[in-house]
């Protein structure tokens, strides 16, 4: 059942990409938003099936990352409904697929979690949530960084003229930031509550690099706030705090495996 639900979600990405690049000048609408709501269901029941097994919680690698790319999907599709994010998905149904052809590819049940508390669980969903809102806040940096590299050259052509307003942009990256920055805290908080030996040997680097995260985005806003920042400023210290997070997310998963196996 897991690997057809794959299979729809993947064909359903490519397709939805394709639509999208057809229609990347005009506003969203029901024809570009279909097959992307639909590949994102086929996505959650393949991405849960791969977690939620009988023998445990699998959270490997590819399992994870499967998750967060759908996480990343729905919430960039349910706000390019208020906001003109939607040309953003025409990279990021690729991505949610080449998870998705990883997952099936991937052997199962390499990471299980069994009998876990609600609070460890809370930190788990709260962790996953905050890494793929700041994801998308990284892309959005990346986007912005291109567009103004390209309006500096007087590149008025290609990419700029199917984005919104450099204002627009910082506008939405900051709203990013901001829940990314809610998400973290919480996660860190419910961390360090619920989580025994957060300070043990194999979760060390990834509390270190995770609060390392925290602080740098809270530098960030802290200037925002205070001394007006943006532009690449903002930028560089939104990808700082976003390499943090993926060292501590990644170097964790890489260490674990070393230490099963």
């Amino acid at each position: 059942m897991n690997a057809y639900t794959s299979i729809a979600a993947i064909t359903l990405y490519l397709v939805a990409a394709g639509t999208q690049y057809r229609l990347i000048n005009s506003p969203i609408s029901y024809r570009s938003l279909a097959p992307g709501l639909l590949a994102t269901l086929c996505h959650a029941a393949a991405a849960f099936t791969a977690i939620s097994t009988p023998a445990g919680m699998d959270l490997g690698v590819v399992q994870v990352l499967s998750l967060i790319t759908w996480l990343i999907c729905v919430i960039t599709l349910s706000a390019s409904l208020r906001r003109p994010l939607h040309n953003l998905l025409i990279a990021l149904y690729p991505l949610a697929a080449f998870s998705l052809i990883a997952e099936l590819l991937a052997p199962g049940k390499q990471q299980l979690l069994q009998h876990q508390s609600p609070g460890v669980l809370s930190h788990i969903l709260l962790s996953i949530l905050a890494y793929s809102m700041l994801t998308i806040a990284a892309l959005q940096a990346m986007v912005l960084a291109l567009q103004n590299r390209m309006l500096r050259d007087h590149r008025i052509k290609g990419l700029p003229s199917i984005l919104p307003p450099l204002q627009t942009m910082e506008a939405m990256l900051f709203e990013l930031i901001w829940a990314g920055f809610a998400l973290l805290t919480l996660a860190i908080i419910t961390g360090g509550v619920y989580v025994d030996d957060i300070l043990a040997q194999h979760l060390l680097h990834k509390t270190v690099f995770t609060v390392l995260s925290w602080v740098l985005l809270a530098i960030l806003l802290c200037g925002r706030v205070a001394l007006g920042w943006r532009g690449n400023v903002a930028i560089r210290w939104t990808l700082w705090a976003f390499a943090c997070l993926l060292l501590a997310y990644i170097g964790t998963k890489f260490a674990l495996a070393l230490i099963i196996h």
